[in-house]
């Protein structure tokens, strides 16, 4: 292997650090879920959950994609040294998150009747979604300022400001609960927004650039790229959200709510427990490919680096989620989602691929390639819809675990292809070897959830999570030059 240790070991290092930074900021969502539903009970988790719903797709439409496609822009200035060009993109940067989050600001505005007909079938909460613009302004403003700190690479920064600002969100917004009731959601939505804005900007003010006078006509000329890309990304979300609503209408009209809320139950799970990992893991990625993305062979160098770290991250995870699936399905639900059980251990293998080929995507984010990536997810969101409907029609929820595996491999195909065709681009021997691994041990654990008697299912389920944690520990040291029972050896000895 020709990588340097040093790079595995960052790459290692940024998605521990961010995986942490997940599990808090889940941690405090569910402690303000809970504490909501105590006090405000089953109405006021539905009106919260409307309203947020609502800012969601706002923030989606007026944010534009820019928290992700400034990224790439900060990155690269940032890598070039210059300092002069990092300065201007910066203040760009920043001219453009306050334009996004004054249009979140308006739009919320002007739709506040249509909001709340659309959401509570009256007029009732006009006054309450006009007042939610200025949350929808600040977390905008939020999310595009961690943009700044994410091209810049500066993790530690990035990390305290993602966890004090949910912390300090949390502190602020519940005490108006208590105080106010089911009149404190929308003070608790801006007071929470305004918080954490403070918080990030606190970190983001810390960075060292020149304050640049540019002509307004001059912002609109360097940001139209940053835009077109951000457009491409916001409309690729927004196609997301429509495809999931058509193929809900669907699974309801053809198998019932019952069936809607169960495939939404498992997805939910799955995207939950996975979150962690993938915003972990893409937190650093992009950005470093971000800054080289003129260089193809470092750009192939950073994926294999990338995509070999994700897997044999995800095959304990993988393991240990097969074995406790049936119980993490009744202690996040009940006993009654349990036949999601069998739906979800074929999804599974589906999102196991797409947290690779997510990663071959992020080259054409990263090279502004905004035709071909608008082309292929609107290709790729319209051969799903189809291939939905017939599984599910043919084999009902199973179907739509079959439909997640075969996107996955379609997504796939199509990235590596299109990456290797136009930049050659491509996964080394390494990686096709492990992946092969991972994905035998992984069946292997699908194979043991089959066993009848209890204590044979877990007694080969640990052996087998052990074995996934050897092999975890081998591939690192032989190919990566990192021992992590050698670590934590060291660990445990300070």
């Amino acid at each position: 292997m020709s990588e340097r240790p040093s790079s595995y070991t960052g790459i290692f290092k940024s998605t521990f650090l961010f995986g942490f930074v997940q599990v808090i900021r889940i941690l405090v969502g569910v402690i303000k879920n809970k504490i909501v539903a105590i006090l405000l009970g089953a109405e006021g988790m539905g009106i919260m959950g409307i309203m947020s719903n609502a800012m969601g797709l706002i923030k989606t439409g007026a944010g534009l994609g820019i928290s992700q496609s400034a990224v790439r822009d900060v990155s690269e200035a940032n890598g070039s040294g210059d300092r002069i060009k990092f300065s201007q993109i910066i203040c760009i940067t920043r001219k453009v998150v306050f334009f996004t989050s004054f249009l979140g600001l308006t739009i919320t505005i002007i739709l506040s009747s249509w909001l709340s007909n659309w959401g509570f079938g009256d007029n009732t909460y006009i006054v309450s979604f006009i007042l939610l613009s200025i949350a929808v302004f600040f977390e905008i403003f939020v999310e595009n300022q961690l943009a700044i700190l994410k091209g810049m690479r500066q993790l530690k920064n990035l990390a305290k400001a993602s966890v004090w600002g949910s912390v300090v969100g949390l502190i602020t917004g519940i005490p108006l609960f208590f105080f106010m009731g089911g009149k404190g959601i929308v003070p608790s939505f801006i007071i929470t927004s305004v918080s954490i804005y403070f918080v990030t900007r606190y970190y983001v003010n810390k960075i060292d650039y020149n304050k640049v006078q540019i002509p307004i006509k001059q912002v609109a000329k360097k940001a139209l790229p940053m835009v077109k890309m951000g457009g491409a990304l916001m409309i690729t979300a927004l196609l997301a959200s429509l495809t999931a609503f058509i193929i809900a209408a669907f699974m309801r009209d053809e198998g019932g709510l019952q069936d809607v809320g169960y495939y939404s139950a498992g997805m939910t799970i799955i995207t939950s427990y996975f979150g962690v990992i993938v915003n972990a893991l893409m937190t650093d990625y992009y950005p470093r490919i971000a800054a080289v993305n003129y260089d193809n062979k470092k750009l192939a160098e950073e994926l294999n680096r990338q995509s070999l770290v994700s897997l044999l991250l995800c095959c304990p995870i993988v393991v240990i989620f097969f074995i406790l699936l049936p119980y993490f399905v009744i202690i996040l639900y009940s006993e009654e989602f349990l036949p999601i059980v069998d739906f979800m251990k074929i999804a599974m293998f589906g999102t196991l691929i797409t947290v690779i080929s997510n990663q071959v995507d992020m080259i054409l984010v990263a090279k502004f390639k905004t035709k071909l990536f608008l082309g292929i997810s609107v290709f790729v969101r319209v051969l799903q819809v189809i291939i939905s409907l017939i599984l599910y029609k043919n084999f009902g929820l199973l179907g739509m675990g079959m439909t997640v595996l075969a996107m996955a491999i379609v997504h796939m195909v199509i990235m590596t292809i299109s990456v290797y065709y136009f930049y050659r681009i491509t996964f080394g021997k390494i990686f096709w070897i492990i992946a092969l691994i991972v994905f035998f041990i992984s069946i292997l654990a699908v194979s043991v959830t089959t066993l009848s008697n209890l204590w044979i299912r877990f007694s080969f389920g640990t052996a087998l999570f052990i074995l996934s944690l050897f092999f975890l520990n081998f591939a690192s040291k032989r190919y990566m030059e990192i021992d992590f029972v050698k670590l934590i050896k060291v660990k445990l000895h300070k």
